[in-house]
């Protein structure tokens, strides 16, 4: 698994502080918290699709995000889309965006939390709330291509209930 650090406010899109997955440094990241303010984590397990999840928004009173990419060029992006929006996602059913893709905030239900490590073994599992950006066919896309299709279907859906609910506009169970 390949994991990298960076920073929501950096102009650049460069990933720094390659940390491996298998260790956790408890201080270091309670250290960059309390510096940084929030941190991004960037995930690819082999044959996993990429994903990006917060550290830090729990201190703020705000739930944990998390969103998955087509590439890790496709996470970065997303993710300098979503940082000015982070205060349109408190709730879940959040529309955020609007496009290629459209990006709906659903909660994560209490088992996917496992999926943003370092925040669940800096919180544990009943001490954060997380939101997933989920991604369906943009309203502006009018005839997918079938790499998008594929992304898609192989994004991981962490809310509760059915994919119907998001579909139908219940937001998540």
């Amino acid at each position: 698994m390949t994991d990298l650090i960076f920073h929501p406010h950096c102009s650049s899109l460069e990933f720094s502080n390659l940390w491996r997955d298998d260790v956790l440094n408890r201080e270091r990241i309670e250290a960059q918290v309390a510096r940084e303010g929030v941190l991004v984590r960037f995930s690819q397990a082999h044959g996993e699709v990429p994903c990006a999840y917060t550290v830090g928004l729990t201190e703020r009173g705000l739930p944990e995000l998390i969103l998955y990419g087509q590439s890790p060029g496709h996470v970065r992006h997303a993710w300098s889309l979503l940082e000015p929006a982070l205060h349109l996602l408190t709730q879940p059913g959040a529309k955020v965006f609007h496009g290629q893709f459209d990006g709906q905030a659903v909660e994560v239900r209490g088992a996917s939390l496992k999926r943003l490590r370092d925040a669940f073994q800096l919180y544990g599992q009943e001490g954060f709330s997380a939101l997933q950006v989920y991604w369906t066919v943009g309203s502006d896309n009018h005839l997918p291509q079938q790499w998008e299709i594929r992304f898609l279907a192989a994004q991981p859906f962490l809310a509760g209930g059915s994919l119907g609910d998001l579909l139908g506009g219940k937001g998540s169970a």
